[in-house]
């Protein structure tokens, strides 16, 4: 999870800083979405790390209930005002919201490709 999380946020940070010249809309669009999906994906990570330690899970179990209920109007609220009054771009949104798993994939596909990998495989089935 932590080499998807490190990606993801190298990936984000060179997107928005690479359309911060070009386009402003283009890079306000993907630092909202890549922040809303790093954003979710560290919230899951932080969830599943405290559902497997029980004694974590007791000392942050109001913590989690009001973050679950506060995550929904604040991706909203947050995705209105982008949209609406700082002008990100719809399209670049999406882009950003789809860092995420873009790197689950292209990690995925790697690893997929790696020799040792295809040997295993190969073993595996026959």
């Amino acid at each position: 999870m932590d080499l998807v999380l490190r990606w993801t946020l190298a990936l984000w940070a060179l997107g928005t800083l690479i359309l911060l010249p070009v386009d402003m809309g283009a890079a306000l669009g993907v630092a909202i979405g890549g922040g809303l999906s790093v954003g979710v994906l560290a919230l899951y990570n932080s969830l599943v790390r405290a559902w497997v330690r029980p004694d974590r899970w007791r000392k942050g179990r109001y913590l989690f209930v009001a973050i679950w209920l506060v995550k929904w109007p604040a991706i909203g609220a947050l995705l209105y005002f982008g949209m609406k009054h700082w002008q990100a771009s719809p399209a670049w949104v999406c882009v950003g919201v789809g860092l995420v798993p873009a790197v689950v994939t292209a990690i995925a596909a790697w690893m997929a490709l790696r020799p040792e990998w295809q040997k295993r495989a190969a073993l595996e089935i026959e």
